[in-house]
């Protein structure tokens, strides 16, 4: 097979392969029955490792999900499309999130194994109910997201509570937040944070919380691609970029706390 013909096979695996993510992460977002939503994604190549995944279990249950393999190009796109298939096809485990992440752990792990080199990802899964407020999470090494209490003028993080997805077997322990009214959930890719400038500086977490101060009763839309804006400026076409997913939940209707 000459060059010219592998290229032309390289590139119709890549088409192929972006077709298929496409698929899996595009289409309407849910009816969010807690509030608005947004959600902005931009891969950085023509295949990507970032994923999302949002799913309504029941009329007083949300599931939602966020995460990035670790790696680049096809590889990673493969790994991806492997865990948006247990995200939604898992019916039995969507209500607990340890057992759900255990499942895509487990996966990993075998895989890791088998070729001898780790496969790693990150990942929040996350189940809000909604007459409570209640949030039952995993944060498997995932950048933690921001929780901005518009109505006290406060941001909090939701820290990680195990380690990333693929390195070894083991309980994954879950963790707790209740929601109050008109509380905003900021969910986000490492791509946002560690984008990097011409100068090798990065926009960094500090300067995205003070984006969610200032635009704190701003519209989810408005806000999310103002977020991508000034990362957009900040890197300004430098080389190196990541993949960057951002989603915006605000809960105007949870009875959390009240």
């Amino acid at each position: 097979m000459d060059s010219q013909q592998a290229n032309i096979d390289k590139a119709a695996d890549l088409k192929l392969a972006a077709a298929v993510q496409k698929a899996l992460l595009t289409g309407d977002l849910p009816e969010c029955t807690c509030g608005k939503m947004a959600l902005k994604y931009r891969m950085s190549s023509q295949v990507g490792g970032d994923f999302y995944h949002f799913r309504q279990l029941g009329p007083d249950q949300i599931a939602f999900a966020i995460g990035d393999v670790v790696g680049h190009g096809m590889g990673a796109a493969l790994i991806m499309t492997t865990i948006m298939g247990l995200l939604r096809n898992n019916h039995q485990d969507s209500r607990r999130p340890s057992r759900l992440v255990a499942v895509i752990n487990d996966m990993l792990v075998r895989l890791g194994d088998q070729i001898n080199h780790p496969i790693t990802c990150s990942i929040i899964y996350g189940v809000v109910d909604l007459p409570s407020g209640i949030l039952i999470y995993v944060n498997a090494g995932h950048p933690h997201p921001f929780i901005d209490q518009r109505p006290h003028s406060r941001i909090n993080r939701l820290h990680p509570t195990t380690m990333l997805l693929g390195v070894q077997h083991g309980v994954l322990p879950e963790s707790c937040y209740q929601f109050e009214q008109q509380d905003r959930l900021v969910l986000f890719t490492d791509g946002i944070t560690e984008a990097r400038n011409a100068q090798d500086q990065i926009f960094g977490e500090q300067q995205l919380e003070q984006l969610l101060s200032r635009m704190s009763w701003e519209d989810p839309d408005t806000l999310a691609d103002s977020i991508l804006d000034q990362v957009q400026q900040f890197h300004n076409g430098s080389f190196n970029q990541d993949d960057q997913t951002l989603v915006v939940i605000d809960f105007d209707r949870v009875s959390g706390g009240f």
